[in-house]
């Protein structure tokens, strides 16, 4: 099986489960992409990797328009649910590969993209079609977790994340990050970090896989009592297992 193949039958299973997810629906997270977006009603959004359309929903309306882009059915069908639900009108759903946009150069104001940059086998690649779809002086905006800038470390949290959800490829260090807006030729105006504490059971809830639930759960529990952390303060209190995701937002300029 291929990897678009593969994306689009795991997140064919998570779509539900994903939609009402703390994680993906916290507010805080939320705020934090609206403030680096700064709607306006004359900017025209691309939600790259929309999937089931929170951060759509949310920024609609404040927009001209939102165009919602996923390579998986089921997340566009979740994602038009919302907006329906919400009585948007500005919101136009495209199924596509993020490594082939199908706009114009110059297309958008700001292009917006949370916790999809781990899932692409070639995030620079990406990037670089993101950076030909914006306009002069526009927007980027990408928010997802990152790994330790430790190598060691950061290969078993991705190996960790991999056992999980198998479209995982790597979350990249912040530096690395960096380094990939810069080379599609963005200017870094902003960036913010911070922790988001996870438990074992709400993270792989998500993934409604049951038959990786046990065996994941020994292998983390049997590292945190070994004092191997990962990178995430991989954590064993004597009931369940704990970590914390490192999220880190920033804001590129065109």
């Amino acid at each position: 099986m291929d990897h678009f193949s593969r994306v689009k039958e795991e997140f064919k299973r998570q779509a539900e489960a994903l939609s009402v997810a703390s994680v993906f629906t916290d507010s805080g997270v939320l705020e934090q992409i609206r403030s680096a977006i700064k709607p306006t009603r004359t900017m025209s959004l691309l939600d790259l990797g929309c999937g089931p359309g929170i951060v759509t929903a949310v920024m609609a309306p404040d927009v001209r328009e939102v165009v919602a882009y996923d390579l998986t059915p089921e997340m566009l069908d979740q994602a038009r649910k919302r907006c329906q639900e919400a009585g948007l009108k500005n919101v136009r759903f495209e199924l596509g590969q993020a490594e082939q946009l199908p706009f114009e150069e110059e297309s958008f104001d700001c292009v917006v993209t949370r916790l999809t940059i781990h899932h692409f086998v070639d995030p620079g690649r990406v990037i670089n079609g993101v950076a030909r779809v914006t306009r002069q002086g526009g927007k980027v905006v990408v928010a997802d977790v990152v790994s330790s800038e430790n190598d060691e470390e950061a290969r078993l949290h991705n190996a960790l994340e991999i056992l999980r959800d198998p479209t995982h490829v790597r979350m990249l260090p912040s530096r690395e990050m960096l380094a990939m807006l810069e080379s599609a030729g963005l200017r870094i105006t902003s960036q913010v970090t911070w922790g988001m504490k996870r438990d074992y059971e709400e993270w792989i809830r998500i993934t409604n896989a049951p038959e990786r639930v046990k065996p994941l759960y020994t292998v983390m529990e049997t590292l945190a009592k070994a004092g191997l952390n990962a990178g995430i303060n991989l954590h064993f209190d004597g009931k369940t297992v704990t970590f914390t995701h490192q999220w880190f937002l920033v804001t590129a300029e065109k």
